[in-house]
């Protein structure tokens, strides 16, 4: 085929695929994933999580004239309104903020840490209602029926509720120190994170629980701590599961 020709012929080619191809433009740019944004953003719910976690139990602590007025009068102040809402604040963004925290370990943590991150997310739940209480429950018992939270009161007019309260919590705890054990070993966090998690169990467990206590308030603040940890480094790795060394 003559030279001249054959450039014709090409050149005809490449006007048709023109021709194909004209008006269908550059292919869209499709948004990114609802989930994987939702996903992304709970290592921001983990962290403000365990700020307001933090905040609130300093506030009972120092600002809750639990003292001066005694734990029924208390329960009526709006200091005590805001620590315990932010608390109730607290652990329901921390239901998020586990699924921010457990998608980069996703894959290394393996059966394991699925179970353990199902346990502490059930755990979790049944702590939000244990908080709630406190919020909207305790309030309204100490304006109608302020003998019911005496210790022996609440225990005997009240004892349906004061049993789920006392299961409530320890499956949280036990979940708590599982999650903690599965980000250990998994490596994906630093490790000193899950060792706080796991030692703020028992401070929180067996320090005096008297309210308005340093004691009371050390063991959620440092399992507050440390999920604003876990939400820190969980941002920084930005959706990557490999083993931090």
């Amino acid at each position: 085929m003559p030279p001249r020709k054959a450039k014709r012929r090409l050149e005809d080619g490449d006007a048709a695929a023109d021709t194909a191809t004209r008006g269908k433009g550059p292919p869209p740019v499709l948004p990114s994933d609802g989930i994987s944004r939702f996903v992304r953003m709970g290592a921001w719910a983990a962290m403000v999580s365990g700020v307001a976690l933090v905040v609130s139990m300093v506030l009972a602590w120092l600002v809750v004239p639990y003292e001066r007025l005694g734990l029924t009068d208390a329960y009526l102040t709006t200091s005590y309104s805001v620590s315990s809402g932010l608390r109730l604040l607290g652990l329901v963004l921390l239901l998020w903020g586990l699924i921010g925290i457990y998608a980069p370990q996703s894959r290394a943590a393996g059966t394991f840490g699925l179970w353990t991150f199902v346990f502490v997310f059930l755990g979790t739940a049944l702590a939000v209602g244990n908080v709630w209480a406190e919020v909207f429950v305790y309030p309204t018992l100490a304006q109608i029926a302020p003998g019911m939270l005496s210790g022996a009161g609440f225990e005997t007019e009240a004892a349906y509720m004061s049993t789920g309260l006392s299961i409530s919590y320890p499956l949280f705890f036990l979940g708590l120190i599982l999650f903690a054990a599965a980000t250990f070993w998994t490596r994906v966090y630093p490790r000193w994170i899950a060792l706080l998690l796991v030692i703020s169990v028992p401070v929180t467990m067996f320090l005096d629980p008297t309210a308005g206590t340093f004691q009371e308030s050390i063991g959620p603040a440092l399992w507050g701590f440390a999920f604003a940890a876990y939400g820190f480094y969980a941002f920084l790795r930005r959706g990557r599961s490999t083993p931090s060394t």
